[in-house]
């Protein structure tokens, strides 16, 4: 009973609400109530109430004592604790309460005989004078009630209780004994209890009544059945067979034991298998349906769905029963039983529904390419995710299936699941064709796949991966495969707001396991999936370009103050303008930048490959990861080559100038800064840019007489553009390569007035950079207070800009100050964030400095082995030679302290040979 209250009407009519029964005086009060109860929810109209209290002659009066007998009834409603339970609504009134008849309907409708008949107390209205069309709806629940009764016992007669149910229909028969459905029952009872003479009896019985009272004869089916037991047919008997439908177990059944695990018969009756085309679901279902099948002793039934729309009826067969298929004899057969069901490729949740036991002793096990959430609204589901194989499982079904071929090739059979894309069908197809064929080496079927169409190799007989994926593909929507054919293109985990601007369908291919979700907002494809979409039609590639393009303007419109020369009209873009939240989604995208620029090349787009490498260079300045940038730098070159465009040449080698320096390839940086020059004759702005870029190489190169030749140009041609931040950012270099050159004074004044520039035009980037360098130029005056403050600021702007290349330098450069105060615990803790950083970036010169570093805090500790430890990486790991020989004087010293002299000789040997032609090339 809820909070609205009861009315039962299936005996006697009662009301009962929160605080007791309601008091309901004389029979046309309790009539109206139950009249209304039966249509709870909809409104009666006025003239409908007075027929069923009054009948075919109502008073004068009707209405008015209607509204008199609605009146005494709120009131006893609202005694009870069920205020406007009962409303006026034109033309009539309306009740709204929970009604016993309305649940003994629903019950009967899943197949809850048991409860719903045992909401009955007697004869319907029991207490109520009702008149006209009230009287039929008596005369209906009474047949309702009968027909589940029908349905209940030959339930139990399907499931074997035939002595059971004898007694019940005998005692039904008493009061309905001219019901021929009842007279059915209790033949088939008690014949097959051998009790024949008696069903016979039975029969003649009804005979005898009806010939007497309507002169007619018993039904055709009743008169069969008569027959049948005359002749003791042997069809009458219940079926005795226990269904075992399972399908043999899938050949070298191969991993899956978390997916095995996750299947335990303990929890929900209700378990979804889901996953994508040939990744092996059924294969699953079946492998733990015959682990468990001793748990189900009532027996264990398998469907493949598909397109069948009798599934329901197999499974009645299955269980014995010769009545028309309902989900309530279904129930009803399986109440108090034991049985696993299999439903194997469910279409969607409604194919499910009426298979979906209402015991939980059984369990339904389903297999779909659809997660089939809707289950869940309705249901406890476990739902297990399956997806394609791990590289080793794959490579061990191959072994299950060839056997030590696979040791014999072992690179081969690792190539070849990587081909068929770990996916459990292909695996099998192939395999399945090299143990035709035992003489066939791994390596053989491997190259046939990569020069021809592997949806044509792999396929045996009627088998094939491209049969399974084009049914997947059928049944999208036309939306949902042209996404798919676009994403295609597409060349590693995708963004949902890429899917979303392309088009519409996402979660079709979602829920079909087309594409998977990685992470939240991320989707890819399994490769053989990717190469049959791509098969499935040519799309144009431009609309996910125009993504990328979109998605880099409006980056860089925050990560650079300085990069202006493409430009986009503004379109949604899933950031906003705080920087840490544009270069945390173009993380998440960074390993598909280089392959879409060459996807963008690959399909002679070459204004889009330039672009789209020109608008990234602030989000590479702020994370690095430089050894990719001169790659993607070099595809860009060559296509602003095949478009004959000089001016955008010119910012490409601009640019690849940039990334050769930050790999330390400060030769071709100079190199191609130079060819630049050519380009730009004439355009101050623009050579003032490369003459500092040229200067930076050489300064890192330790040739500082030309480097200082080069800033002083570029302080010129930037001034002769009008480029105060040019000016600003060639002085910042100067004063740089000052510091370098161990003549700080001179530094200084280059340094602050760069900095006050920076600081007057807010960009915080160049600001951070100067006072970096400002802390060096204190550190190395021995004012270490000052250097820490100037580094301490710059760390801080590093991070909040998410530039971790200045936030590497601010980090390592505090690990130094307080290593030279001999605060050995802060310099440690200082490095090792620095150190974490430089990997982070992937900037080997950056990471072997501070791996120098920690070397020099584990000699100054007298800790040899760690310091022995750190110096040995950043040997191994320097680019720079003058640095690595830094590196091995400080090894040669560690090893001298320690008394190792050969070793400590072999480093310094080394360090003067590094460091001599080091010199040497400054020169």
């Amino acid at each position: 009973m809820t909070g609205a209250g009861e009315v039962r009407v299936l005996g006697p009519v009662e009301v009962h609400g929160p605080r007791g029964r309601a008091a309901l005086s004389g029979a046309r009060q309790r009539t109206l109530v139950a009249v209304l109860a039966l249509h709870t929810g909809s409104v009666l109209p006025t003239e409908r109430l007075i027929d069923v209290l009054w009948g075919d002659d109502p008073p004068r009066t009707a209405v008015k004592s209607l509204h008199s007998h609605v009146a005494r009834v709120r009131q006893a409603l609202a005694d009870c604790g069920m205020p406007g339970a009962l409303v006026t609504r034109e033309p009539g009134y309306q009740l709204t309460a929970d009604v016993d008849a309305s649940r003994f309907e629903r019950d009967v409708k899943a197949g809850r005989f048991h409860e719903g008949l045992a909401l009955w107390r007697g004869d319907p209205l029991a207490d109520a004078e009702l008149f006209g069309w009230g009287v039929a709806e008596v005369d209906r629940l009474r047949e309702v009630r009968l027909c589940a009764l029908e349905q209940l016992w030959q339930a139990e007669l399907d499931r074997g209780n035939h002595a059971d149910a004898i007694g019940e229909l005998e005692r039904l028969l008493v009061s309905h004994p001219a019901r021929e459905r009842f007279v059915r029952l209790a033949m088939l009872a008690l014949h097959r209890t051998g009790r024949h003479t008696d069903a016979l009896e039975t029969y003649q019985r009804l005979r005898t009544r009806l010939a007497d009272d309507l002169g007619v004869d018993p039904s055709p089916d009743l008169m069969e059945l008569h027959t049948a037991i005359l002749r003791r047919d042997p069809s009458l008997e219940v079926r005795t067979v226990k269904p075992a439908e399972l399908p043999a177990r899938a050949g070298y059944f191969t991993a899956r034991n978390a997916e095995l695990a996750a299947l335990s018969p303990d929890g929900p009756s209700v378990v979804v298998v889901c996953g994508a085309a040939g990744v092996g679901k059924t294969s699953l279902a079946v492998e733990w349906a015959h682990r468990v099948a001793e748990r189900y002793p009532d027996g264990q039934l398998f469907v493949e769905l598909g397109d069948r729309t009798d599934a329901l009826a197999h499974v009645l067969h299955a269980l014995g029963a010769d009545q028309p298929a309902s989900p309530g004899l279904y129930r009803s057969l399986l109440h108090g039983k034991r049985f696993l069901i299999v439903l194997d490729n469910a279409r969607c949740a409604r194919d499910v529904l009426p298979l979906v036991p209402g015991d939980p002793g059984n369990l339904l096990l389903v297999t779909s390419r659809d997660a089939l959430a809707a289950l869940n609204t309705s249901f406890a589901v476990r739902t297990v995710h399956l997806d394609v194989l791990s590289a080793s499982d794959a490579v061990a079904l191959l072994r299950g299936v060839i056997g030590p071929r696979v040791d014999e090739e072992p690179d081969a059979a690792a190539a070849l699941a990587a081909r068929c894309g770990h996916l459990p069908l292909a695996l099998r197809i192939a395999a399945a064709k090299l143990a035709a064929r035992p003489r066939r080496r791994i390596a053989e079927l491997v190259a046939e796949l990569d020069r021809a169409d592997p949806f044509d190799v792999l396929a045996v007989d009627d088998r094939s991966v491209r049969a399974v994926f084009t049914s997947a593909y059928r049944a999208l929507s036309p939306a949902a495969q042209r996404l798919f054919r676009l994403l295609s293109l597409h060349p590693g985990t995708f963004a949902e707001h890429l899917a979303c601007s392309l088009g519409t369908g996402l979660d079709e291919l979602v829920d079909a396991h087309l594409v998977s979700e990685v992470v939240s907002g991320r989707y890819r494809f399994h490769d053989l999936v990717r190469l049959f979409a791509r098969s499935c039609g040519t799309e144009d590639v431009q609309p996910l370009l125009d993504w990328y393009l979109d998605i880099a303007f409006a980056a860089n419109t925050v990560l650079s103050q300085t990069h202006h020369r493409v430009s986009r009209q503004s379109t949604s873009v899933p950031f906003g303008s705080d920087r840490t939240d544009v270069l945390a989604y173009l993380d998440a995208e960074r390993d598909n930048l280089l392959p879409v620029v060459r996807l963008a090349a690959a399909h002679q787009r070459h204004a889009e490959t330039w672009q789209l490498t020109y608008l990234l260079t602030g989000y590479f300045e702020a994370r690095g990861n430089w050894t990719a940038r001169v790659e993607l730098c070099a595809v860009a070159l060559d296509a602003t080559r095949a478009l004959g465009d000089p001016c955008a040449e010119a910012e490409m080698l601009r640019a690849s100038g940039v990334a050769y320096f930050m790999t330390r390839q400060l030769d071709l940086a100079i190199e191609v800064q130079r060819k630049a020059l050519v380009l730009v004759d004439g355009d101050p702005q623009s050579e003032g840019r490369l003459h500092n870029n040229i200067g930076n190489a050489y300064a890192e190169l330790r040739r500082f007489t030309p480097a200082l030749a080069a800033f002083e140009q570029a302080i010129e041609r930037n001034q002769a553009a009008g480029d105060p931040l040019g000016v600003a950012l060639s002085q910042r270099n100067l004063g740089y390569t000052y510091v370098r050159m161990g003549r700080t004074k001179l530094a200084l004044p280059h340094l602050r007035e760069a900095l006050a520039t920076f600081r007057a035009s807010d960009h915080l980037r160049m600001v951070g950079a100067t006072l970096n360098t400002l802390g060096t130029a204190h550190q190395q005056l021995g004012e270490h207070a000052t250097a820490l403050e100037h580094f301490g600021e710059a760390l801080r702007i590093g991070r909040a800009l998410g530039d971790q290349r200045f936030e590497a330098d601010a980090l390592a450069d505090l690990g130094v100050t307080r290593l030279a105060r001999g605060d050995l615990p802060a310099a440690h803790a200082a490095f090792d964030e620095a150190l974490e950083v430089c990997r982070g970036i992937a900037d080997r010169h950056r990471e072997a400095t501070v791996l120098h570093h920690l070397g020099q805090v584990g000699l100054r500790r007298g800790d040899p082995s760690s310091a022995r430890g750190y110096l040995a990486l950043a040997i191994e790991v320097h680019p720079d030679p003058f640095e690595k020989g830094l590196a091995h004087r400080t090894s040669a010293e560690v090893e001298a302290r320690c008394g190792r002299w050969y070793e400590a000789a072999r480093h310094w040997a080394s360090a003067v040979d590094l460091l001599r032609a080091a010199r040497l090339s400054e020169t």
